[in-house]
C-alpha cells in the first residue's frame, strides 16, 4: 500500500514540460499605509499608567498627592461646577521614565477622572476645559453660563501643558518641555498653524522663581516625539527629550550619571477657560537611576578561548605572550569589536588579528596580552575578558586559566613540549625576522634581549623569555641596550612560524591554530 500511495503522489506531482520559459505567478502584495503622526508617536497610547506601569521599579517614578504635597488643582467657580465635573487641564500625576540606550526621557502627563464620582473611569481629555468628552468644543450649557468660553483643539491658542526640569538643586528650573502658552504666528499658507511641542531653556519667573517658568530659546536638537489625541481612550499627554544626557551636560558642565538628580514639576492651564484657575505642580526630585529602564539584553558575552595552544595554562611570573581568542557569533560579529578597548583583567592588548577558518561561518579575533603584566594568583583562577562594541556596547567574557609561575621551568611534559627551554623557539626565529612583532602597549622599554645570536640590524632588538637572574650592576649594563619600538600589527602571510622538535598532536594543534 505504502508503494501505491507513493506512486500516485508522483503522478499528481508530474507536470508536462513546456516549450517556452515557465511564467512565475505573481502576487498582489498589500501595503498598509501609515499615517506620519502614528509612527511619531510609536513608543506611546496616550495612556499614561499603562505606558508607564508603576509596577516597574526601577523604571519608572510616579509622583502624585501622595509624595508631592503642594499641587495645585484648577478652582471651578460654584456656577460652572454642576456642569464642568473636572478641568482637562488638572495634572494628577507626572511619570518619569530614562531610557539609557536610546538616551531618551520620556515623560507621562496623567488627567483625573472624567467623572469624579467613578474613580474608575478614563481621565479627562487633555486640555478638555469643560469636560465634555472633546477638547475643542464648548458644551452649549457653558458657554450660556459663561460667555466667552473658548477651547482650541491640540492645546492651540494660549493653552499650555508642560514640565519644566531643575539640574542644580536649587528649585530653579533651567529647562521646560510640553506645549507653551504663545500662539504660533499665522502665515499665509496656514492661517491657524498648530502650536508645537517644544523643548526650550526655562525662563524663571522674577516674582517667583520657584514658581511657573516662560518657555525661552526652543532647543530643537532635543525635542523628541510626541503624543495628543483628542480622544477618551487616549486621553493623556507623552512626550520625549531626546539626548538626555547632551543636555544635561550642556546646562551644568557635568556628566550624567546613575546617582544625578534630576529636578521636575509641571503647570498647565488656559486663560480662555472663564472662571477656572490654572493647574501647578511642585517640584519633585529623583534619582536617574530609579528611572532608568533596566537593559532589555544582557551584556553580550562572547564566546572565548585563552591560550589553548598551551592547554589554557599561562605564566604570569614571566613575559610570555597570552592569546585569547573571541570567537564570533550571528549576534555578535568580531568586526565589530573596538580593539583599544579590549582589556584581560584589566590589561590592554599589544596586537590582534582577525581571522577566518574553514567550516565555521564567523571570523574570529586573536588579541595578544603580555602575561607579567596581569594580576591574576596562582593556580586555577578566572581570567576575565571585557571591551566595547564601535558603537560603544560593553561586552564581558569569563573563562579559567591556570596560572603556573615561571611554568617554564617546572619539569614535566610541559617544559618538554617547549624545547627544555625557557622560551619559545619557533618565536624566537620568528621574532629574528620580525623584530617588531612582540612590543609593549605603552611603549615601555623591554628589559632583556634574545637568546638568538645569529640576529643581525633591527632583528637585534629581542625579547628573552627567561626570568632575569643578575646582579644590579649586570641588570643596569642590559638595559642600556633596550630599545622602544612602534607595536606593529601581524598579518596573516608571515604568521604561521617554524615548525619545531614538539610531540605530533601538539604541533598539529599549532598548525590549526595559526593557519
Amino acid at each position: 500500500m505504502f508503494l501505491i500511495f507513493k506512486l500516485l503522489q508522483a503522478a499528481r506531482m508530474w507536470r508536462c514540460r513546456r516549450s517556452g520559459p515557465k511564467t512565475a505567478r505573481r502576487h498582489t502584495v498589500a501595503v498598509e499605509q501609515l499615517d506620519h503622526r502614528q509612527l511619531l508617536s510609536v513608543n506611546f497610547t496616550g495612556n499614561v499608567p499603562v505606558d508607564f506601569p508603576a509596577t516597574e521599579q526601577p523604571g519608572v517614578v510616579t509622583f502624585n498627592s501622595s509624595n508631592t504635597p503642594g499641587i495645585q488643582h484648577p478652582i471651578i467657580p460654584p456656577t460652572l461646577q454642576p456642569l464642568i465635573p473636572v478641568s482637562g487641564f488638572d495634572l494628577s500625576e507626572i511619570r518619569v521614565s530614562y531610557d539609557a540606550v536610546t538616551d531618551t526621557l520620556s515623560i507621562g502627563l496623567n488627567q483625573p477622572p472624567a467623572n469624579p464620582s467613578n474613580p474608575s473611569s478614563g481621565s479627562v481629555i487633555a486640555g478638555d476645559a469643560d469636560d465634555n468628552g472633546n477638547a475643542g468644543t464648548v458644551n452649549p450649557a457653558v458657554s450660556l453660563a459663561a460667555p466667552g468660553f473658548t477651547e482650541f483643539y491640540a492645546l492651540g491658542g494660549a493653552e499650555t501643558m508642560a514640565t519644566f526640569l531643575d539640574f542644580t538643586g536649587t528649585g530653579i528650573p533651567q529647562i521646560v518641555a510640553g506645549f507653551s502658552n504663545v500662539p504660533p504666528s499665522p502665515t499665509l499658507t496656514d492661517p491657524m498653524p498648530q502650536k508645537p511641542y517644544q523643548v526650550a531653556l526655562a525662563i524663571p519667573n522674577i516674582s517667583n522663581p520657584h514658581g511657573v517658568p516662560t518657555f525661552g530659546t526652543p532647543l530643537p536638537a532635543f525635542t523628541g516625539n510626541v503624543y495628543l489625541n483628542n480622544s477618551a481612550l487616549h486621553p493623556n499627554l507623552e512626550f520625549n527629550i531626546d539626548h538626555f544626557s547632551q543636555l544635561y551636560l550642556s546646562e551644568t558642565g557635568k556628566a550624567l550619571t546613575p546617582t544625578s538628580v534630576i529636578g521636575i514639576g509641571g503647570f498647565a492651564g488656559s486663560p480662555d477657560d472663564i472662571g477656572i484657575s490654572d493647574a501647578f505642580f511642585p517640584e519633585n526630585t529623583l534619582t536617574l537611576s530609579q528611572a532608568t529602564v533596566p537593559p532589555a539584553n544582557p551584556i553580550p558575552s562572547p564566546p572565548i578561548e585563552i591560550n589553548p595552544h598551551e592547554h589554557r595554562i599561562i605564566d604570569t611570573g614571566h613575559r610570555d605572550l597570552v592569546r585569547v581568542s573571541i570567537f564570533g557569533t550571528s549576534g555578535f560579529p568580531v568586526s565589530d569589536i573596538n580593539p583599544s578597548t579590549v582589556e584581560l583583567d584589566g590589561v590592554h592588548a599589544i596586537a590582534n588579528i582577525t581571522r577566518k577558518v574553514r567550516r565555521n561561518e564567523f571570523p574570529f579575533a586573536t588579541y595578544v596580552f603580555v602575561a607579567d603584566q596581569l594580576n591574576l594568583p596562582a593556580g586555577l583562577t578566572t581570567a576575565t575578558l571585557t571591551g566595547k562594541t564601535k558603537s560603544g556596547v560593553s561586552f564581558e567574557s569569563q573563562k579559567d586559566v591556570l596560572n603556573i609561575p615561571n611554568s617554564a621551568r617546572v619539569f614535566g611534559r610541559l617544559k618538554k613540549y617547549m624545547g627544555n627551554a625557557s622560551f619559545y623557539e619557533a618565536l624566537a626565529k620568528y621574532e629574528a625576522r620580525h623584530p617588531s612583532s612582540v612590543v609593549s602597549v605603552n611603549n615601555t622599554p623591554v628589559t632583556a634581549v634574545s637568546r638568538n645570536p645569529a640576529a643581525r640590524g633591527a632583528a637585534q632588538i629581542r625579547v628573552d623569555y627567561t626570568p632575569a637572574v643578575s646582579s644590579a650592576a649586570k641588570a643596569a649594563r642590559e638595559a642600556d641596550k633596550v630599545k622602544v619600538r612602534p607595536v606593529v600589527s601581524i598579518k596573516r602571510s608571515t604568521a604561521a612560524l617554524e615548525r619545531t622538535n614538539v610531540p605530533v598532536r601538539l604541533r598539529h594543534s599549532l598548525d590549526h591554530f595559526l593557519s
